[in-house]
């Protein structure tokens, strides 16, 4: 008699399946890998915007400063001679090319006004204004009356609100008519 076979011999082998492949990625991974990139690039532009505009966060602390040493004080020529410094360092430095430290008088408060668009809220808020113009003509005062507030916040609108070399202004009625006329 034949001894009879083992079913376990009659087996066969157990074939594994193929190793998944790195290669093609899963969509899945190609929609992770998108989003890190994404990440990466929103992170580079956000750092390098915050060092372009760093200057407008130390100037405007400089000028919280300047308001607060008034309010102790309340002597309106260092204001105003601190104001005016402040505001021609913020100049400097948001234009070190085309910005000339020696324009005063009224060419100062055109070229201040000239650069930061105009508040729809508060169209008053420009240097050529009875506020802006406390500049010029307080600081040759004996004793000078400033109204403050109104400059400090005049000052603090146009440091968070100005162009600098890198930004264009907002196309304006005026700025249009002058690019038409200008067209050829």
């Amino acid at each position: 008699m034949q001894p009879t076979p083992s079913p376990l011999d009659q087996l066969a082998d157990i074939h594994l399946p193929d190793t998944v492949s790195w290669w093609p990625l899963a969509p899945g991974w190609w929609a992770l890998l998108a989003l890190l990139v994404i990440a990466v690039i929103a992170f580079f532009v956000w750092r390098h915007k915050t060092r372009q505009n760093s200057y407008r966060l130390h100037a405007q602390q400089q000028l919280d400063k300047i308001y607060a040493s008034y309010q102790h004080d309340e002597n309106a020529a260092t204001l105003l001679h601190e104001v005016s410094v402040l505001l021609r360092r913020t100049a400097l430095t948001a234009y070190p090319n085309s910005f000339s430290a020696s324009i005063k008088g009224q060419a100062w408060l055109d070229w201040l006004d000239s650069v930061c668009p105009i508040d729809t809220k508060h169209p008053q808020r420009r240097f050529n204004s009875p506020c802006g113009e406390q500049l010029l003509t307080a600081s040759y005062q004996k004793k000078p009356s400033v109204d403050a507030t109104a400059l400090y916040n005049l000052c603090g609108y146009w440091l968070a609100q100005h162009r600098n070399q890198h930004q264009k202004l907002p196309l304006t009625k005026t700025t249009a008519s002058t690019a038409e006329a200008n067209h050829v």
